[in-house]
């Protein structure tokens, strides 16, 4: 294998982690109940390498890549991160309590 096959090969091993990576950083699901932990390329880092980590973890469990299963866990690994960063748990404590609130009539 020369080394532009070799860096082809790698480069689209990585690139579901830095598509998905990329993708979910520029959503912010609270951008008005509180302030995430970074900024957008800051979540794109921590994204990134969490589902880099995740494909590697997959080629070496499995013993080749591309498997459906490495997907599907980099799909989980990176919306949890997501959600850490962008403070998941207290968008969803605001909301029910906005739900209390306008059903007590406040």
């Amino acid at each position: 294998m020369d080394i532009i096959t070799l860096t082809l090969y790698v480069a689209n091993f990585f690139a579901p982690a830095c598509f998905l990576g990329f993708a979910v950083s520029l959503i912010n699901f609270n951008a008005s109940a509180v302030e995430p932990l970074l900024g957008v390329g800051g979540r794109f880092l921590v994204n990134t390498i969490v589902g880099c980590a995740v494909m590697v973890g997959g080629l070496i469990y499995f013993g080749q890549d591309g498997k459906m299963a490495t997907y599907a866990v980099l799909l989980m690994s990176v919306a949890t991160t997501q959600w850490v960063l962008t403070k998941g748990w207290r968008v969803a404590a605001a909301k029910e309590a906005l739900q209390v609130d306008h059903q007590l009539g406040k």
